[in-house]
């Protein structure tokens, strides 16, 4: 793992500025990014590349399957008053999926891959690793690992085609300064699909009537009228914390006035409840870790699990148990008490630092795109630094 750390350049805060990143370089941000570059044997990458569209056929037929069992979907954390616009997005969006992303334990000096959880409803990481990780790997002087993403984000959006005419593309996010960035990226992936007018506005600062759709007062008795919403803000916000606002966007987009992005049936994927399932449904697949909603099911408990809660985000509420009773490493947030569910600890690639090391490919609905994070603690959370990715320059051996 050493041999293949090189140290990365420093970009200049001239160059942030001017890119409008300023916020990944600065103040509380001011290491996230690594100082370090990893370099992938192109095997490596071939190998993530291709648990990305494993993983995201699996995940997909488990969530297909679950949206028609009443018992799954409890499970699942869908509110009863949820079901319906979740069955509706299942039958009518199942293709309207534009982006998400995978992270992986393993994947590095023979490590075998294994799938921690899929963000596939506001999968952050997209200035990082469009913009970010790039210009790092160029300055450097390396080759990149495999990282379309941009690129590939405009092809499935243009095959998505999610502008109307006679309306105007709403990008909307919470407020959070990384929430924007990755809000940013989307809306420039709309614009340069061509779906029309692109605006990259707060939540709360619009108007949902669920009789005549979404709106902003741009100025003064001035309304844009949005019939596509790029949304950075999660389903299960919408269910769980405002209910109303769920119901309104359901009304419209059952009534086929609004499209959302990524669309509901995507709340499915992002309960981590989902695993519990996808391992019922394939025991011993080779990506799936044993995950399951009693740690006394998993079949190695004193072998050590993780605990999480099935909606938490940024490593939150996170408990690593060992031997069955010994709780080894935890994290607070704000997910406390909602339901969790219990996964096999996996094993990482660390460093001499003891780094552990989470490769992640993105998905659109192809995989795309590799980024990896780090930290120098057992759980990564979003305290982790963002790691560059580039290939090592091998031999080709010939054969006469």
């Amino acid at each position: 793992m050493d041999n293949r750390i090189t140290d990365a350049p420093r970009l200049k805060d001239r160059w942030f500025s001017k890119q409008g990143l300023s916020f990944y370089a600065e103040g509380e941000n001011e290491d996230y990014l690594a100082d370090e570059i990893l370099s992938l044997h192109s095997t490596e990458a071939t190998a993530a590349m291709r648990a990305g569209d494993e993983a995201w056929d699996v995940l997909r037929a488990c969530a297909r399957k679950s949206a028609y069992i009443e018992d799954r979907l409890l499970g699942l954390g869908i509110p009863d008053f949820a079901v319906p616009l979740i069955k509706w997005s299942v039958e009518n969006e199942w293709d309207n999926f534009l982006v998400g992303r995978f992270d992986f334990a393993g994947g590095l000096d023979d490590l075998p891959l294994k799938l921690i959880e899929f963000n596939a409803d506001t999968a952050s990481l997209l200035p990082e690793t469009t913009v970010l990780q790039p210009e790092i790997i160029s300055k450097a002087g390396l080759k990149p690992a495999p990282n379309g993403l941009l690129a590939a984000l405009e092809a499935n959006a243009r095959r998505l085609g999610g502008g109307r005419k006679d309306t105007a593309i709403a990008a909307a996010h919470l407020g959070s300064a990384d929430d924007r960035h990755n809000t940013d990226v989307l809306a420039h992936v709309a614009t340069a699909a061509k779906w029309g007018r692109v605006d990259t506005i707060m939540l709360p600062d619009l108007e949902i009537n669920p009789d005549e759709g979404v709106f902003h007062e741009a100025k003064p008795d001035r309304w844009i009228h949005y019939g596509t919403m790029i949304k950075f803000f999660p389903w299960d916000f919408a269910a769980l914390e405002e209910p109303d606002l769920w119901e309104y966007l359901a009304e419209l987009i059952m009534a086929r006035k609004l499209r959302v992005f990524n669309p509901a049936w995507t709340m499915l994927l992002q309960s981590k409840a989902l695993l519990a399932y996808a391992w019922q449904d394939n025991p011993g697949h080779p990506l799936l870790l044993p995950t399951a909603f009693d740690p006394a099911d998993l079949p190695r408990p004193l072998d050590g699990y993780v605990r999480k809660p099935i909606f938490g985000r940024m490593g939150e509420n996170i408990e690593m148990v060992m031997n069955g009773r010994t709780v080894v490493a935890q994290t607070k947030g704000d997910y406390g008490k909602g339901p969790v569910i219990y996964q096999e600890r996996a094993q990482f690639a660390t460093d001499r630092d003891k780094h552990l090391y989470q490769l992640s490919t993105y998905q659109a609905p192809q995989a795309c795109a590799l980024c990896c994070r780090r930290q120098d603690d057992l759980i990564i959370d979003d305290d982790g630094e963002f790691v560059s990715l580039a290939l090592l320059k091998e031999k080709v051996g010939l054969r006469f």
